[in-house]
């Protein structure tokens, strides 16, 4: 396992880089850092070079000047270089979704595969008071405390506390800066252009328990993407890959398999 730093436009990021085989790259969501990939790195590492990424602005990278999807389309694009990897499957969560479809209309050659995660091409204006009521308490809050008790509320289907623990943790190290400008570009997010020119296979995985990205959202996801396929995993709200690894880790692996055996 190597943990390091690289070059992204001048802001210095951290990466890890475990396993050997096929890369598969780790794309985190809002307020997230490599260690929400807990449960999920040991068990990829079996089978495939897993390589993950602390967004610029999160975890323990640098802070850009101004936060965008395409900034961080660009972070993964420029990790790719500096490890010298030409061609990824890439696993983007929440907005690491929306992430991995920016990566793929800038550098759609770049990609082997997709997975997308408990993730929205573009918010539906009934979702859009959830993420005014996410600024409001930002703007309320004199640190991330409030807003990292909320997320983990509504992103946790089971009651265990070190769950709820590791989530808020997670959060509250987040600049609120950074966090708040991230949460206003995701709000402006549209894909839906881009899904339909899709030419890679691509997994959508959806949670049964979701209330902040529904199931509803990865089944338009599909249908705008040509010959995707979707996973519901159960007993899981929006953070999936934390209840339910065991679940979440065989749909990827058994996914990406099939894509390696007929490629």
């Amino acid at each position: 396992m190597i943990f390091g730093f690289f070059d992204s436009a001048g802001l210095k990021l951290r990466y890890l880089d475990m396993g050997e085989g096929e890369p598969l790259i780790l794309v985190h969501g809002l307020g997230g850092c490599i260690e929400a990939w807990t449960a999920q790195l040991e068990d990829f590492s079996e089978e495939f070079r897993v390589i993950a990424l602390d967004l610029r602005g999160f975890g323990m990278s640098d802070a850009p000047e101004k936060v965008s999807i395409e900034g961080f389309a660009d972070d993964v694009r420029n990790l790719m270089d500096h490890l010298e990897i030409e061609k990824a499957s890439i696993l983007g969560h929440s907005m690491g979704g929306l992430v991995c479809m920016e990566f793929y209309r800038k550098y759609p050659e770049r990609v082997k595969s997709l997975i997308l995660a408990n993730t929205f091409h573009k918010l539906p204006e009934q979702v859009r008071k959830e993420f005014e009521q996410r600024l409001k308490i930002l703007e309320a809050s004199p640190d991330m405390t409030q807003i990292a008790r909320f997320i983990a509320e509504i992103s946790l289907y089971q009651k265990r506390e070190e769950l709820k623990e590791l989530v808020e943790t997670i959060i509250r190290k987040n600049s609120k800066e950074v966090y708040t400008a991230a949460t206003s570009e995701l709000a402006k997010a549209d894909y839906e252009n881009v899904l339909p020119n899709m030419r890679v296979p691509v997994l959508v995985i959806t949670a049964e328990h979701d209330v902040t990205t529904p199931p509803a959202f990865g089944l338009e996801i599909s249908r705008l993407v040509p010959g995707s396929t979707v996973k519901e995993i159960s007993n899981a709200a929006h953070l999936a890959m934390l209840e339910n690894p065991d679940e979440f880790n065989r749909a990827v692996t058994e996914f990406l398999k099939n894509v390696h055996e007929q490629q």
